[in-house]
């Protein structure tokens, strides 16, 4: 297993799982009238990231390893034609 497409294909996939929290409402810095565009935009995407990072690192790495399992053996089968 290459460590660097594991590790590409982890962070593009746990950016995938932080989506939904990054873009949802509800935040509470939308309450607040003196924030600045730029702390709502840091708020969401930290909030997004830190919002249940056990699960999205798990998921992760299982979907990563299953990823690069998949394309080694697509790999070898288009190898051996």
């Amino acid at each position: 297993m290459n460590i660097k497409t594991f590790t590409l294909m982890f962070i593009v996939i746990y950016l995938v799982l932080s989506l939904p929290s990054m873009l949802g409402i509800g935040y509470v810095i939308d309450w607040i009238p003196q924030a600045s565009l730029s702390q709502r935009i840091r708020g969401y995407v930290m909030e997004g990231l830190a919002n249940g990072f056990q699960f999205k690192i798990i998921i992760s790495a299982i979907v990563s390893v299953g990823l690069i399992s998949l394309l080694s053996e697509y790999r070898v089968k288009k190898s051996l034609r």
